[in-house]
């Protein structure tokens, strides 16, 4: 959630700063702002029980468990459950171990994806649609500005609604997003064709603000889902960490399609290109519906229904077993 909301919340302060000031450092001072107001949101979040176990810290995992049950409304029960503790002996090295690396390689792909192609959109708002002088019966550029922003950010709320919570529930994490990466594609390819709809709305405009921008919104939500869904807890933190980095390479590629001044036929070629490849991929990671969050590394192996013979399967499975004990 706080993911979501930095993201949500940078692009408006950029729009709010380029009509203030035209000062880059200024900029960059006040996108970095919106991380220091999570600080203190992240503070009132209770640190994770798996974490505190690992470091021996039993009791103070049972007063947040506590609080939990409290916070949800339920009763804590009277006998100790067993809780299993995570000796976070896999890591980095279990993002390198046969088969899951390339689960991983291919969601950081993805995550490229959405990067560049979420920024891409806001970096380019004031773009989708004409404007000129408002005595010839023109949009004046501020208005067309500030209508395609609160289009584009009305977009995000369906998204959320329809995108994640319905078709995620329904349809499961792998078809959801696929789904919205070709409705995606579809929306830019459309992009391209240059025809007047309805008065100052042209298909390129309402193809990328709305059709464009809710489904790659929808894909960033569903990817750190999966990507959790995907990840053991003990290397869940570096998982999400890379897919972040993937985010910004992508992020730094929209950058650069402006300072190379691409035409929209190029970039819209590009991220074509890309969507192809990612939706290719896809297909070769597991869907996670119905997934229990996985602890170690064995446990996505086991959800991935790989063969008991395997020999790399036994020995996640010994690794497992030795790297975890129970409280009574």
């Amino acid at each position: 959630s706080g993911i979501n909301a930095e993201w949500q919340l940078r692009p408006g302060i950029v729009f709010y700063i380029n009509e203030t000031w035209d000062y880059w450092r200024y900029k960059m001072v006040c996108v970095g702002m919106v991380s220091l107001v999570f600080i203190f949101v992240y503070a009132a979040v209770p640190e994770s029980p798996y974490w505190l176990l690992a470091k021996g810290q039993d009791d103070v995992a049972t007063m947040v468990l506590k609080r939990i049950a409290i916070l949800n409304g339920k009763q804590y029960p009277e006998v100790q459950p067993a809780i299993p503790v995570i000796k976070a002996r896999e890591k980095v090295m279990s993002f390198f171990k046969p088969k899951y690396q390339r689960v991983g390689c291919l969601l950081c792909l993805n995550w490229v994806l959405v990067g560049m192609a979420y920024y891409h959109i806001f970096l380019t708002i004031d773009t989708y649609g004409e404007y000129g002088n408002p005595d010839e019966g023109k949009i004046p550029y501020a208005l067309l500005r500030k209508t395609n922003f609160i289009v584009a950010l009305g977009a995000e709320v369906p998204a959320a609604i329809i995108g994640v919570a319905v078709l995620t529930s329904l349809l499961g994490r792998k078809f959801s997003y696929i789904l919205n990466l070709v409705i995606f594609a579809v929306c830019s390819a459309v992009s391209l064709v240059q025809y007047e709809v309805v008065k100052d709305w042209d298909i390129r405009r309402g193809a990328i603000l709305i059709g464009a921008k809710m489904s790659i919104t929808a894909a960033k939500m569903i990817l750190a889902l999966w990507t959790a869904e995907l990840s053991p807890t003990t290397i869940r933190t570096l998982m999400f960490g890379l897919g972040l980095g993937s985010c910004s390479v992508g992020v730094v590629l929209a950058s650069a399609l402006l300072f190379f001044a691409a035409s929209p036929m190029v970039s819209v070629i590009i991220m074509l290109v890309i969507a192809v490849i990612c939706i290719g991929a896809s297909t070769q990671i597991h869907d996670t519906k119905n997934w229990n969050l996985p602890d170690h590394l064995f446990d996505v192996y086991k959800n991935m229904n790989i063969n008991n013979d395997d020999a790399v399967y036994s020995d996640l499975q010994s690794e497992a077993q030795n790297n975890t004990a129970t409280v009574l």
